[in-house]
């Protein structure tokens, strides 16, 4: 009789996301969650945020670069999108923006330097989130556990939404903006622990003409941690 053989896994253990690099399959997948969504839209988002960062100056805050250029990657995508019959909504102080029918959201993080590249770790999120995010991220864990097409349950079932993170790093090291869109699954300690899928975006340099960008701690607004308000999104 053979003996059985056991692996023993590690308990922080996080199996590692299906990761999408090449550019036509990006943009394939992209098309698969709306014909809305596409690489040059999302690139234009991540351009804008830059710009706004680019405008900071030394007598900013010290914080201003990072801040200034969240809220207007935030505006821009959703300025974007909501022209094209997207919904504008926000979960106590989480911006999302949400196809007509509902079956996606999209949410803008900063994230730490392993975001947009196919390094050793998946990456998470640079700022800890709070009870929204938990929420949003248990449900995606929930449409994936319970269903294998989550996204076609996502658009047959109203009450059901696939919420996807922009994620977005700006690496000072070599001066570029790396960023991705990624579909969370699991979450702990107040950041995003594991992703069911990430598709690789690319990257923007950097190069302001006639003075250096202010430095980021943090590089984003804090979240409040709040409780969620009853209902979906």
């Amino acid at each position: 009789m053979s003996k059985a053989r056991f692996q023993l896994v590690h308990p922080n253990f996080a199996p590692r996301a299906k990761a999408i690099s090449e550019p036509t399959l990006v943009e394939a997948r992209l098309q698969q969650l709306s014909p809305d969504l596409s690489t040059e839209l999302l690139y234009n988002a991540v351009l804008t945020g830059l710009g706004s960062r680019n405008d900071t100056t030394l007598a900013s805050a010290v914080t201003a670069a990072g801040v200034q250029q969240w809220l207007k990657t935030v505006e821009a995508l959703r300025t974007q999108l909501s022209a094209m019959g997207w919904h504008i909504h926000n979960e106590r102080n989480c911006p999302l923006i949400s196809t007509p029918d509902r079956s996606v959201s999209i949410v803008v993080m900063t994230g730490n330097r392993e975001t947009g590249k196919l390094g050793a770790e998946d990456p998470t999120n640079q700022t800890e989130k709070g009870a929204v995010v938990e929420r949003f991220v248990h449900g995606n864990r929930q449409l994936e556990l319970f269903n294998q097409d989550s996204l076609k349950l996502a658009k047959t079932r109203q009450k059901e939404t696939q919420v996807w993170v922009f994620l977005y790093h700006y690496d000072q090291t070599v001066n570029e903006v790396r960023f991705e869109l990624a579909y969370p699954t699991g979450f702990g300690k107040k950041k995003i622990e594991e992703w069911g899928e990430r598709l690789i975006l690319g990257s923007i340099p950097n190069q302001p003409d006639d003075f250096d960008v202010a430095g980021d701690r943090p590089n984003a607004p804090p979240t409040v941690d709040v409780e969620p308000k009853t209902g979906t999104f």
